[in-house]
């Protein structure tokens, strides 16, 4: 193998070697984005006092009837 052609595989493995590493921080920059996206604060806001109730819902109106069931609600 000549010395330009050393040269040339070098300057060719060097630039494989740039545009992996650039790939590489892309890759870890999308991954640090998306573990914030599913671990990180949600957009749910909490009440100003910090303690939620479950029974602070206006009571449902009900009529005395049961809800009627379609046949495709039933399963075998």
């Amino acid at each position: 193998m000549a010395k330009e052609d050393k040269d040339q595989t070098i300057t060719q493995l060097k630039t494989i070697i740039q545009n992996m590493s650039d790939e590489i921080k892309l890759l870890r920059e999308q991954v640090a984005y998306l573990t914030q996206k599913l671990y990180g604060k949600s957009s749910e806001q909490m009440p100003l006092n910090g303690q939620t109730s479950l029974f602070d819902e206006p009571e449902a109106q009900d009529d005395g009837e049961r809800p009627r069931r379609r046949r495709s609600d039933y399963y075998l």
